[in-house]
């Protein structure tokens, strides 16, 4: 059976601050792209996405949540697009798109389906369907158990309100719902021994009570132009390929309120013969599902580490087996290159721009739930690995020698490296080396 590379596009809260940062720039159209969104955009009154994907002192995502929540959209759509555009100069093939929830906006576009510019626009209706509709307050837990026995805790809390959401895997599925009857989920989880984790969402997403949100969408939208994807799509939330532009219209006008059967997408794709994924958006969340949703035989690699430049990624493609075309740029500009506008380096890369203790919380969270196939939002700094998580001392151990990697650290005393057993005080030991 012949081995097919899927490309995975993440939804709600795929951003990460200035992720594209020396990466994007090396690539032409991804900066038209970028320029499409921000020009997009601009006609909708909303405010340039550029500056969030491209600069690491942008705004997290919890301050986009809470205070500039029209934006983050716009950046989860940008750094999939760019994430995309930066696959195929680099001389990946797909053989297959795949979004998670909002992600299947991107997918549809990076299969030619519908354009840069109205996906954007598609954002924007989205966004504003959201401030018209003023659905009540909601959200998203996850919980660490299978669909089916979710599905039971649904049906024996026997509240209309809350619905299964989204099914990535064995080890995960997300529920959804107003904030009282999450609340109530949660406790009751809690009670019968189910982790039960709020997501930063503002929303109960794919569930019906998003149902007058979801007419005003499909009513701005319903003249936006599509197309039969040019390369195959696979849609979470129809089940099936996405062959038609009837296809298309069900997945964008069923994308708030319908389940995302992201786990059942994985196995179908795994059983026909795709073995890699490769995730093109930021966080590192859906290659942290594969890994622990499907057989070891398949591979999962994110195109966007939280550290490094275009050496890192094309290393890390050249691991997985790619071909990659892309060459580092002459050291000065050559005639069709504007010059670089950042001071020249005077110390190696591992020493240049090193990131705050936020940005390395931020890393960390990402690395360890990429391993470990948490939700990110779970790791939060004073979780203990072991007695939270029941993270055992081996693994912690292999963890950590990530970290040290990543970061360039000398193996710390033993007795230090044993205590730190959250992500607080494993940022202690990064930093203490930095100093």
């Amino acid at each position: 059976m012949t081995s097919h590379v899927a490309v995975l596009f993440p939804g709600q809260g795929a951003y990460l601050p200035g992720v594209l940062a020396d990466r994007a720039r090396h690539f032409p159209r991804a900066a038209e792209a970028l320029e499409t969104i921000d020009a997009v955009a601009a006609e909708h009154g909303s405010e340039p996405v550029t500056p969030l994907v491209l600069e690491r002192d942008a705004a997290p995502l919890d301050d986009l949540l809470t205070k500039n929540s029209d934006q983050l959209d716009l950046a989860i759509y940008a750094v999939n697009a760019v994430g995309f555009e930066m696959l195929a100069g680099l001389g990946l093939r797909a053989d297959v798109l795949v979004g998670h929830s909002f992600g299947e906006f991107a997918a549809l576009s990076a299969a030619g389906a519908v354009s840069v510019a109205d996906v954007t626009r598609m954002a924007c209706a989205r966004t504003e369907a959201f401030h018209r509709a003023d659905p009540a307050e909601g959200g998203l837990v996850a919980l660490d158990v299978p669909a089916r026995r979710a599905e039971h805790l649904v049906g024996l809390l026997d509240d209309p309100e809350l619905r299964l959401a989204i099914d990535n895997g064995p080890g995960q599925t997300v529920v959804s719902g107003p904030l009282e009857s999450l609340r109530v989920a949660q406790e009751v989880a809690t009670g019968l021994g189910f982790r039960a984790t709020r997501l930063r969402a503002r929303y109960a997403f794919h569930n019906p009570a998003l149902h007058l949100a979801a007419d005003i969408f499909r009513e701005a939208t319903a003249e936006i132009p599509l197309a039969e994807p040019r390369v195959p799509v696979f849609s979470p939330v129809l089940g099936r390929h996405v062959r038609t532009v009837a296809d298309v219209r069900e997945v964008i006008v069923r994308n708030m309120v319908a389940p995302v059967r992201f786990y059942d997408a994985l196995l179908s794709l795994f059983r026909a013969g795709t073995t890699t994924f490769v995730e093109a958006g930021a966080r590192q969340a859906l290659t942290g599902i594969v890994r622990s949703s499907l057989p070891s035989s398949a591979r999962a690699l994110p195109l966007l580490p939280s550290r490094g430049g275009m050496e890192s990624i094309t290393a890390s493609l050249d691991e997985a087996g790619f071909t990659v075309s892309w060459s580092p740029p002459p050291a000065g500009p050559g005639p069709a290159e504007e010059p670089v506008t950042h001071e020249p380096r005077t110390e190696p890369p591992e020493q240049d721009a090193l990131p705050g203790r936020a940005e390395v919380l931020t890393e960390l969270a990402d690395l360890y739930a990429e391993d470990l196939g948490f939700p990110v939002e779970m790791l939060t700094p004073d979780m203990d690995l072991e007695a939270d998580l029941g993270v055992d001392s081996a693994k912690q151990l292999a963890l950590f020698q990530r970290v040290r990697k990543q970061y360039g650290l000398a193996e710390p005393p033993a007795e230090r490296r044993v205590r730190a057993t959250t992500l607080d005080r494993i940022a202690d030991l990064v930093e203490e080396q930095r100093r």
